[in-house]
């Protein structure tokens, strides 16, 4: 699922023409050269995820030992824009799954799989944060990435407020939460938004008329993996569109 670019020179000209290409920027442990200074602060200003490996894994990567210090991994992965999904939806009321910042490329694969199999219209990620979807993620996903459609949002505000517009509600998971999330509608056009593993949901890019919804939970643990909860709620959605 990826492609490996590497030489000092190679990733400063990708990451300067195609940015947006890039999931992630390895370097070696001593970044004194001058042309991989320039690479790691462009690659942070344009929040590109970067990495330290030993040298012995940049050969790994990119399978040869003159990678000069630097790899960066491409993804072959066509990502569609929010347009793009919204003109052609899989269903006449779309249904959205937003991972903002997922780090266990599993549960990024699981969640795509749960998502591709419940009928989403598309997942979401956002760019520069989050795991990079790669071969990982495309194995969790047993092939289900190959059919469902992805897309990078710049900012995840933006991103939501766009949708709201548009006409969807945003449900966010939320073990806090007030309602069962067998309490909500997701009949109308929704974004299931679910937050990062560990830390939850920064509750800054709600807006009032958004939903927080929670599984309950019977048990002595307080919470579900996310990639479980994602499950519970695409199904329930699932269950009541056909309802």
């Amino acid at each position: 699922m990826n492609d490996t670019v590497y030489g000092r020179n190679a990733v400063l000209e990708l990451i300067n023409t195609q940015p947006e290409r890039i999931e992630k920027i390895y370097f070696q442990f001593n970044t004194s050269h001058n042309k991989l200074k320039e690479i790691l602060i462009t690659a942070r200003r344009l929040k590109i995820p970067v990495g330290k490996a030993r040298l012995e894994k940049l050969t790994e990567i990119a399978g040869i030992p003159k990678h000069q210090g630097v790899c960066a991994l491409c993804s072959s992965i066509t990502y569609y824009t929010v347009d793009e999904i919204l003109e052609r939806p899989r269903n006449s009321s779309p249904l959205i799954v937003v991972l903002p910042g997922l780090n266990d490329p599993h549960n990024v694969g699981a969640i795509i799989r749960t998502a591709e199999a419940a009928g989403a219209d598309a997942v979401m990620l956002l760019e520069g944060k989050g795991t990079p979807v790669n071969a990982t993620v495309n194995k969790a996903s047993a092939g289900a990435l190959s059919h469902m459609r992805l897309c990078k949002l710049k900012s995840l505000k933006n991103g939501l407020s766009l949708l709201r517009e548009r006409g969807f509600q945003v449900v966010a998971a939320d073990m806090e939460a007030e309602r069962n999330y067998t309490a909500v509608d997701f009949t109308r056009p929704t974004v299931l938004l679910m937050g990062e593993e560990g830390k939850g949901l920064g509750t800054s890019v709600l807006e009032e008329q958004d939903v927080l919804a929670r599984l309950p939970m019977a048990g002595c643990v307080e919470s579900l993996n996310v990639s479980v909860t994602a499950g519970v709620m695409l199904y329930e959605a699932m269950r009541q569109r056909l309802s």
